[in-house]
């Protein structure tokens, strides 16, 4: 071609090009009208090929997911993975068309109605689409992969790229369809290129949870090397079925390419310029694949941080803030010596799927260091339906680890077998769901948990399932992680998971392909306590003996105090901030940890000072353990404290000192007598050789009641006789820790075994207090506001101090606020409810605040609070479920902040407010404690025997409303909404009755007391109140009778009264106690029959001169006067049946005064309603009782008079 040719050409081209950018441009803007989002153009940045397909679906993922909807990422082009799946309805990114042709182009077909036709029918509409595309494709030089199954339209309800899947009935239709090339392509070599560029389809299962019909997107990758397509230019008649002949024609051969997302033909007026422009396509796809060639630069996350991130909520190390869960699969022998992150780790329960963990898994490797529960998932199901605390304690959850087999247990009695996978889903996927759904909504807070999938080998669908439980019941994936040490089994189980997790999302959660060796050591790094799989202990010849965790989880009803206690703790990773923090927790009005005491010992915090109630018990028990000869095998001193005056931290600077002498421990609360027992013993013998040389146990017991402590004390004594050991020696030291509002006194009463601490600061205590008040002042500078409690001690908790304080909080809060709210419930209960606090869970949901983890920090509760709030709540973990908690730093503040909300808002309209909040009372989490709480609001009433101030008829709550404007109506009002809000509790009801009863409304307390009845059928003191509610109302209706000798017309309603009394006191009589017999009941019975007696005698016939002997014989005999034989019909044979059960009642209230002396439990106190007399001073009680009786029945005078003896001489 000679040169002006050449410049013509090259010149027309240039025009040509000028002109199809044009039309192009005009093409794609009409398109885009016309045919809705179809054909869109996707801008893909210039780099590594696979992180470029990779950004590109993830950012159209984004897209997605803000939107609502899930998203996919497409299958690596030409390649056949094994475990890749779609999930029907989630979306694929928008069509594409080329760009680096090494990046391919994708176009979509639902098939949506085409799927139905037949086999020839099918394969020609497939092969026309696929060879049209292949076409575009190999003349573009760019890769690309037509999708089947995915919308290609809007036209119906589906979103453009959405998943569908198609029903594959034969495989090898969508094979034979590529048999149309050589019937289609022109020439036997364009027809072999098409063969090497087109490959086989690659049929991808479409999973839905909806549907068990097998689904599938049928994908074709087009691959055009350069080394097949170089300077060739493609044309194809693309087959077409002609219904008229029922014959498959092809149409004309002509050329197609991409424009955008579209594969129009090439156009005449085109053709020109694009087989000149093909030459540099090929320099481009051979400079394309040579580029992709090259071994890219592999990305490198950091597994490190982002395992910690994943494990801790964003915190630089593991501490004991969560607790975790694993969920398992079976793992190799090389694995199981990798572990020790797990046994370093708050471990609350693991979902293990191997039948074989025991024998040569990971619950047998396990449990060789830790103390475990094994459970099965018919465990969690609750058919008993116990209280969440009952459940709680029967699986002995927060005490041990919870190890759930999951499915079936080898070598193991029972039923309980492995079974495949249809099966467990059919019978045990609903009992995973309601483990999990009990754990995540009822036992443990939201966010108070990671959930850790533990991947060692090869996923099976059930696993999977519970990766959607949990997904789902935490709402999505912040508080899950993934670790797969291989990436064939990650791939698997993202294809499978992503039902119900975005890929993208699993990603963000996964560790992969990390040994876990290096996971080990990686976790290990980032833990705060390392696990001690044995710690030390004293022993009687000086020196010390190991005591196997293991061992130590079986004495679980103690907290142990060992030698090394708190050695565990890695001072290297626990930051400046972090001593900091523990240290203002304690003086912020916390109760002091072990580990403040080691701090102290380290020299890394300041140190903690000593009272001289610690002087005075260390100096009673340094005397009791250097005696040559005990006095008595066990012996005891007594800790009587004010509320927030530091008892609780004496009695642990004692164990904390005499921990290298002496075993010590703490006695957990709730736990048996005879449990306790048993483990103290077996503390003491541990290791020990002579029973008669052990070294003493020093207990210490907080808050328990005397009834608790005497058994101890007896079981303990009962021990020591059956093993033979000597009564000379000291074998149980008890240090008993209990609150009294008035400790002076406790300790006046017994002075040699009890120390007092009060508010109080004795004068060597004074400059001790102030001078570490100097300390933190200067120690946390603008966190010394935080240390209140500590200035109030130092201060000896001067009221106007307090008062000023509480003023100048209560000043800066704005009381419209929910957070004023909060504050006011929680010195609410706080003031009237020892030991009440609300669970950061229930503030959480009352403020409405979505806690999540969020990139690297974790929003905590306290980010929401004022800066008043912070001042006045401090937070507590819940010793045994470890669970968060909150209350005001100190009773005396709680009760001035109480005092004067009180002037603006009556305690009575914040109690209703609180009872008639739906979130607070109904929420999930710490629902049974915080309505035991609401209960004791309520019903507990106060008690000097308890060491409260004084006696209460009802609870001071109650009371106190009772003194407001209009209060007793208030008071009523307030214990009916308490009634509904506490799911109509039988023992308000029956306080209710008798509140009414006391305010003379005889008719409700009635209706009150029957609804009791009605709830509690069985229960005697809900009977007894029936009666007292019929006694109070016949002492009413007797007191106010105005005539002074009744008739017995008259006096019907008076005696029906009465009988009906002593009716519902027989009832309660006769329902069967199960340790101890209510004589409550014969108390209102004796009460009621001796003044009955007495009204009887006023009726006008039997007031006579002759009056009395003929009531006698009227009671006596069968002998009915006629003035009373009509109006008194119904009443003869009880009134003749009077002096008998009189009698019966009398000598069953005597024996007990004489012989059994019955002490009423604490439980039981709150519902006696039983006048103070006969409480206090029964036998005066009795001797006027007998008199009475004796008065009327003198011809029993004699039987009369010896109970009344007996009574006294007792």
């Amino acid at each position: 071609m000679k040169s002006g040719q050449i410049e013509h050409l090259l010149k027309k081209r240039d025009d040509l090009l000028k002109t199809e950018q044009n039309k192009t441009n005009t093409k794609t803007v009409t398109n885009s009208n016309t045919r809705h989002d179809k054909k869109v153009n996707v801008l893909v940045s210039e780099g590594t090929p696979d992180r470029k397909v990779q950004d590109d679906g993830t950012n159209a993922c984004n897209d997605i997911v803000k939107s609502g909807v899930g998203s996919c990422e497409y299958r690596k082009f030409d390649q056949r993975p094994t475990n890749f799946r779609y999930v029907k309805h989630n979306s694929l990114p928008p069509e594409t068309g080329p760009e680096n042709m090494i990046v391919p182009c994708h176009e979509y077909k639902s098939l949506e109605t085409a799927h139905k036709l037949d086999s020839r029918r099918l394969k020609t509409k497939v092969a026309s689409e696929v060879l049209r595309f292949a076409c575009a494709c190999m003349n573009m030089r760019a890769n690309g992969t037509i999708h089947f199954g995915i919308m290609d339209n809007v036209k119906s309800t589906h979103r453009h790229g959405e998943i569908i899947g198609i029903p594959v009935q034969s495989q090898e239709d969508f094979v034979d369809a590529l048999d149309y090339i050589e019937k289609c392509f022109k020439g036997s070599n364009h027809q072999s290129d098409a063969r090497k560029c087109i490959r086989n389809p690659c049929f991808i299962e479409v999973l839905d949870k909806e549907n068990a019909e097998k689904t599938w997107v049928v994908e074709y990758d087009i691959v055009p090397k350069a080394s097949i397509v170089k300077g060739k230019l493609y044309s194809v008649g693309v087959p077409k079925f002609s219904e008229k002949d029922g014959k498959v024609k092809c149409e004309e051969q002509v050329p197609y390419h991409r424009v955008g997302a579209n594969t129009p033909r090439i156009s005449d007026d085109e053709l020109i310029s694009f087989i000149q422009d093909l030459r540099e396509k090929d320099q481009q796809r051979e400079e394309a694949e040579s580029s992709a060639n090259q071994t890219p630069l592999e990305f490198r996350e950091d597994q490190k941080r982002k395992l910690s991130i994943l494990l801790t909520g964003g915190k630089t190390h593991m501490d004991n803030s969560l607790f975790y869960i694993v969920v398992a699969n079976k793992m190799q022998p090389e694995d199981l010596d990798n572990i020790t992150f797990l046994v370093n780790m708050k471990l609350f329960c693991v979902f293990d799927f191997d039948p074989d963990s025991e024998t040569s898994g990971l619950y047998g490797k396990y449990k060789e260091q830790k103390a475990v529960t094994p459970h099965f998932l018919n465990d969690y199901e609750n058919n008993k339906r116990l209280e969440n605390a009952e459940l709680i304690a029967s699986l002995k959850l927060f005490d041990r680890v919870s190890w759930i087999y999951c499915n079936g247990r080898n070598n193991f009695p029972g039923n309980n077998v492995p079974c495949d996978e249809i099966t467990w889903i059919k019978i045990q996927k609903k009992k995973m769901k309601k483990a999990v759904s009990l754990i995540c909504n009822e036992i443990l807070p939201r966010n108070s948990f990671v959930v850790i999938f533990l991947l060692m080998s090869d996923v099976q669908q059930p696993l999977v399932e519970t990766f959607h439980e949990f997904y789902a019941e935490i709402n999505g994936h912040d508080c899950l992680a993934v670790i797969a040490e291989s990436k064939e089994t990650y791939r698997k189980w993202s294809s499978l998971a992503q039902v119900s997790c975005p890929i993208s999302a699993l990603k963000e959660i996964s560790i992969v392909d990390m040994p876990l060796s290096h996971v080990d050591a990686t976790v290990q790094s980032i833990q705060l306590s390392k696990n001690q799989p044995e710690r030390k202990l004293p022993v009687s010849n000086g020196g010390l003996c190991f005591l196997k965790s293991v061992d130590e989880a079986m004495l679980d009803s103690l907290e142990i105090i060992s030698v090394d206690q708190c050695d565990d703790t890695n001072l290297e990773i626990m930051s400046e901030s972090e001593i900091k923090e523990t240290e203002l927790y304690f003086y912020h009005g916390g109760k002091i940890n072990w580990i403040n005491f080691w701090l102290a010992e380290k020299h890394k915090c300041g140190n903690i000072i000593e009272r001289d109630a610690y002087k005075e018990a260390n100096k009673i028990l340094d005397n009791v353990i250097h005696r040559h000869k005990a006095a008595r095998p066990i012996e005891s001193v007594n800790i009587y404290h004010h509320p927030g005056s530091g008892g609780s931290t004496v009695a642990r600077q004692m164990l904390w000192k005499w921990k290298t002498i002496l075993r010590c421990a703490v006695v957990k609360q709730s736990e048996e007598v005879t449990t306790v027992c048993e483990h103290a013993v077996k503390l003491r013998e541990h290791n020990e050789n002579d029973k008669n040389k052990c070294l003493p146990v020093l207990l210490l017991l907080e808050d328990q009641n005397a009834d608790y402590i005497d058994d101890l004390r007896r079981h303990l004594g009962n021990v020591i006789a059956t093993k033979k050991i000597s009564q000379s020696v000291l074998c149980f030291f008890l240090l008993i820790c209990n609150r009294s509002n008035d400790p002076e006194r406790m300790r006046r009463e017994s002075p040699s075994r009890t120390v007092a601490v009060t508010h109080k600061l004795s004068d060597q205590e004074k400059p001790m207090f102030q001078t570490k008040v100097d300390q933190l002042k200067l120690e946390f500078e603008e966190d010394f506001k935080f240390i209140l409690t500590f200035v109030l001690m130092s201060k000896e908790f001067q009221p106007s101090y307090i008062k000023d304080f509480v003023k100048n909080i209560l000043d800066k809060t704005d009381h419209s606020s929910s957070i004023t709210s909060l504050i006011r419930f929680v010195a609410l209960l706080n003031c009237y409810v020892k030991d009440s606090y609300i669970s950061v869970s229930h503030c959480e949901a009352y403020l409405g605040i979505a806690n999540h983890f969020s990139g690297v920090k974790y929003h905590a509760f306290v980010d929401h609070l004022t800066d008043e709030a912070k001042l006045i709540f401090i937070h507590l973990r819940d010793s045994s479920t470890h669970i968060q908690l909150i209350r005001i730093i100190h009773p005396l503040v709680a009760k001035e902040i109480l005092t004067q909300i009180s002037t603006n808002m009556p305690q009575s309209s914040i109690a209703m407010e609180l009872i008639k909040d739906n979130v607070l009372i109904n929420h999930r989490i710490e629902r049974d404690p915080f309505l035991k709480v609401i209960t004791a609001l309520f019903i507990r009433r106060n008690r000097k025997s308890r060491g409260d101030q004084e006696d209460t008829a009802f609870s001071p709550l109650i009371e106190k409303v009772c003194t407001e404007r209009g209060g007793v109506q208030k008071a009523v009002d307030l214990m009916k909404a308490a009634f509904i809000a506490l799911g109509k509790d039988a023992y308000v009801a029956q306080q209710l009755a008798r509140l009414l009863y006391t305010n003379e409304r005889f008719e409700e307390a009635l209706e009150w007391a029957q609804e009791a009845k009605s709830l509690c059928p069985h229960d005697t003191f809900i009977l007894d109140t029936l009666g007292q509610v019929y006694k109070r109302w016949f002492y009413h209706l007797y007191d106010t009778l105005e005539e002074k000798d009744p008739s017995p017309e008259r006096g019907v309603e008076i005696i029906s009264i009465a009988l009906k009394g002593i009716s519902a006191f027989r009832a309660s009589e006769k329902i069967p106690k199960k340790e101890t017999v209510n004589l409550s009941s014969y108390y209102g019975e004796v009460d009621v029959g001796c003044r009955l007696l007495k009204f009887l005698s006023e009726v006008d016939i039997f007031s006579e001169t002759t009056g009395y002997s003929k009531l006698i014989k009227y009671l006596l005999t069968d002998y009915i006067p006629s003035e009373v034989k009509t109006p008194w019909q119904k009443f003869h044979q009880q009134l003749k049946g009077l002096q008998k059960s009189l009698r019966q009642a009398l000598e069953c209230i005597s024996e007990d005064l004489s012989y059994f002396q019955t002490d009423i439990s604490e439980e039981d106190e709150e519902l006696d309603a039983r006048d103070p007399e006969q409480v206090y001073k029964p036998r005066e009680w009795l001797t006027r009782k007998s008199a009475v009786y004796a008065g009327f029945f003198c011809g029993i005078q004699e039987e009369s008079d010896e109970l009344a003896e007996n009574a006294n001489s007792s």
